[in-house]
């Protein structure tokens, strides 16, 4: 398996069943495009931290669309008791160990949780991945407009990742 740092899109092959933490549940949510997870994955699982994490400010849109997921049940919450990484966050440890419970793919935007997540072994993905899907299966016509508008709303991306992905879908640069 490729490092997570030096592809965008580790997960050719991923397993049919992902576990998501927060960031690319919104990322995806704020681009009005989480259609894009159950056309690439059979099962989308979210520990009820990440719920929680996703569903703390009702106020915006990227939550009703996330709440609207959970709704039509291809979005599925799950219990998931956190690994002991006290550098990771709480829904990312979460999802870590929910993916390793199950043995399931991991989508995590967060660099740390990338790696350590590669280091037990775990099939990596995140937002950039799966918009380099859609964009190669036709789902998207572009995806150097939805990093941009990811980037305007503040979401970090390192730039080679950005280059890469944007590379991988066979676009010109931001």
């Amino acid at each position: 398996m490729n490092s997570p740092r030096s592809d965008p899109e580790p997960l050719a092959a991923l397993q049919r069943v992902v576990v998501s933490d927060a960031e690319p549940l919104i990322s995806l949510a704020r681009l009005d495009l989480l259609s894009l997870l159950p056309q690439q994955f059979s099962e989308i699982q979210m520990p009820q931290q990440v719920v929680e994490e996703c569903t703390a400010r009702s106020d915006r849109p990227d939550v009703a669309r996330i709440l609207a997921a959970l709704a039509s049940e291809w979005l599925v919450p799950c219990d998931a008791a956190p690994i002991d990484e006290k550098s990771l966050g709480w829904g990312e440890r979460a999802a870590i160990a929910r993916a390793l419970e199950i043995d399931a793919g991991l989508l995590v935007d967060d660099m740390e949780a990338r790696l350590n997540a590669a280091a037990r072994g775990i099939a990596v993905t995140g937002t950039l991945g799966v918009l380099v899907r859609a964009r190669r299966a036709g789902r998207v016509p572009a995806i150097t407009p939805l990093i941009a508008q990811l980037r305007a709303g503040r979401q970090r991306f390192a730039a080679a990742a950005m280059a890469q992905a944007i590379a991988a879908a066979g676009e010109a640069g931001i």
